[in-house]
């Protein structure tokens, strides 16, 4: 818990997720991350899925339909 809470940052973001989350906001997010990276320094970001506002392991289901659905999550292509 103690790593979670001193983990999120301007390059870590956690989103709890349980079921969906917006494609345009995961776009956003992505974009403010990858920007405040490469203005520290840094080859990488993460968003996190699964984890909510205090900071508690919720897991997600995000995008588990599509995969099943499709083979494999779009991203992955």
């Amino acid at each position: 818990m103690q790593m979670l809470e001193s983990f999120e940052s301007e390059v870590v973001e956690f989103k709890e997720a349980k079921t969906n989350y917006s494609f345009n906001d995961i776009g956003k997010y992505f974009s403010a991350l990858s920007n405040e990276a490469n203005i520290r320094g840094f080859q990488e970001a993460w968003l996190v899925f699964g984890i909510s506002n205090d900071k508690k392991f919720t897991g997600t289901e995000f995008r588990k339909q599509a995969e099943s659905e499709e083979g494999t999550c779009e991203w992955n292509q």
